[in-house]
């Protein structure tokens, strides 16, 4: 019985270039749609850089007026002390005490983009650990000094206004009984505000060196 040789009819060239021309084809286009993803997710970045140096430099703006505000009122403040331990006071300067204790003000942070950044589980877009790191610093600062206008208020509701109430003609703008001057109440009552500036101011202080710190960063990550 003789055999007989079979002769294939594939012809593998132009089905190797097909082939090809296929791979080449879905490499091309999952490499586009990374490029695609990688440059949205970078310009997704760049936009929360310039958000946070919009937020930063209102806040530095706002805590530079603050700190200037509490540093001019504590120097006020330190003379009237000294008089009220040594009980000589003049009536006329305590309505200024009176006035200096119901100037209360407290700072705001502004804050939408970290919010914003941690509420979508954006904070991994940053790719700058240092970045990443100082912003959390940055926020523990902020509820630092959130934490301390919050007691500034608790003492101010707690020992000023009941002693305000109690001790001052607000309508006519008088002290109903000047014999309050030399007691030990007032002079706590003023002691006490000081203490609460010196501490909001000290927190300040610590704020805005780490607000400048992370525009710094914020300016060289947007130079990149």
């Amino acid at each position: 019985m003789s055999k007989k040789k079979f002769k294939s009819s594939i012809s593998w060239g132009p089905l190797f270039l097909e082939l090809l021309v296929v791979f080449l084809g879905v490499t091309a286009g999952f490499l586009l749609n990374n490029w695609s993803i990688e440059r949205d997710v970078r310009d997704l970045e760049a936009h929360y850089v310039s958000s946070f140096l919009i937020d930063v430099d209102s806040n530095i703006a706002e805590i530079e007026g603050f700190t200037r505000e509490d540093s001019i009122w504590l120097r006020r403040a330190q003379p009237v002390l000294g008089q009220l331990q040594a009980k000589s006071l003049p009536l006329d300067s305590a309505k200024t005490v009176i006035s200096m204790i119901l100037n209360i003000s407290s700072f705001e942070a502004r804050q939408g983009t970290y919010e914003d950044i941690i509420n979508s589980g954006n904070l991994n877009i940053l790719q700058n650990f240092e970045l990443k790191s100082t912003l959390s610093n940055y926020k523990l600062n902020i509820e630092g000094a959130q934490f301390i206008n919050s007691y500034s208020y608790d003492y101010f509701n707690t020992y000023v206004m009941p002693f305000v109430f109690e001790e001052i003609d607000l309508a006519n703008g008088r002290i109903i009984d000047s014999n309050v001057l030399n007691e030990v109440r007032f002079s706590n009552v003023f002691a006490g505000y000081i203490s609460m500036i010196q501490q909001r101011n000290a927190a300040y202080i610590e704020l805005l060196r780490e607000s400048k710190n992370l525009k710094r960063m914020l300016l060289e990550e947007q130079e990149l």
